[in-house]
């Protein structure tokens, strides 16, 4: 007989439509890793031409060793199409910033948030997301670097049609959640332009606006979460899309 988790697996066209086209995992081995290189190479090196940290195809900086990262592949192709890291420093390394710190400090709300006084044992970010050119097919996604469109509509109909609903995005950004909830950190930023918040934001998720627009890649401002907000968001969903992060948890964490 089958489990109370497997039966409800079964009955989730979210996670069956997924699961047909797409494995997301835990990026953890020197070959997988390279795979999320490589995208982070060929989305914002060579599509965007950012000039970041590379060498022989593979784009990387120091806070890689201290993020958990996750890696999208396309079943039928084998094609690796997507990424995320979350950065997660560790209280022993003081002279590291977290990249929102660093590059949008004047623009943060001092009420809110005041770098001088956060602590990296408490907080984690975001950052590099990335989708490969072909399958940011969506309109609006192709200028996107993370296959998010302006805004994502997820209608009963678009659930039903599993065929269009956007998985790309965010499966990953689920996944991060997933991640954050899985550490010890008390609060999770990413710097990000508004039209995520928008697309997102149909999912369920709520962002707390922490900075001014700020010119990093691109006009972006700085979002939060807490625990405990990302599990009142999660419990919030619709049961489809709760069970949906609760598959990506499973396969992440």
């Amino acid at each position: 007989m089958d489990s109370p988790i497997q039966i409800e697996e079964s009955n989730n066209v979210l996670i069956q439509g997924f699961k047909q086209y797409f494995d997301i995992q835990r990026a953890e081995s020197p070959d997988v890793l390279k795979e999320v290189y490589r995208i982070r190479y060929g989305v914002y090196c060579k599509e965007f031409g950012f000039k970041l940290p590379s060498h022989r195809g593979l784009e990387r900086d120091e806070f890689d060793r201290y993020s958990s990262h996750c890696l999208l592949t396309h079943k039928t192709s084998g094609k690796k199409v997507g990424c995320i890291r979350v950065i997660s420093l560790p209280e022993t390394k003081k002279k590291l910033v977290l990249p929102f710190i660093t590059h949008c400090a004047d623009s943060l709300y001092r009420d809110q948030v005041d770098p001088n006084t956060i602590n990296p044992g408490e907080v984690c970010e975001i950052s590099r997301v990335a989708v490969v050119s072909e399958f940011r097919r969506r309109a609006g996604e192709k200028s996107s670097k993370d296959g998010l469109a302006n805004s994502i509509k997820v209608s009963d109909e678009d659930i039903e049609q599993t065929r269009r609903f956007p998985y790309i995005a965010p499966s990953l950004y689920l996944a991060a959640g997933a991640l954050f909830l899985a550490s010890q950190k008390k609060q999770i930023f990413v710097a990000t332009e508004p039209r995520l918040v928008r697309s997102l934001s149909m999912l369920g998720v709520r962002f707390h606006q922490v900075s001014e627009l700020a010119d990093y890649h691109g006009q972006r401002a700085v979002y939060y979460f807490s625990r405990e907000s990302i599990q009142e968001d999660i419990q919030a969903m619709p049961s489809l899309l709760n069970g949906f992060f609760h598959y990506i948890e499973s396969q992440v964490t």
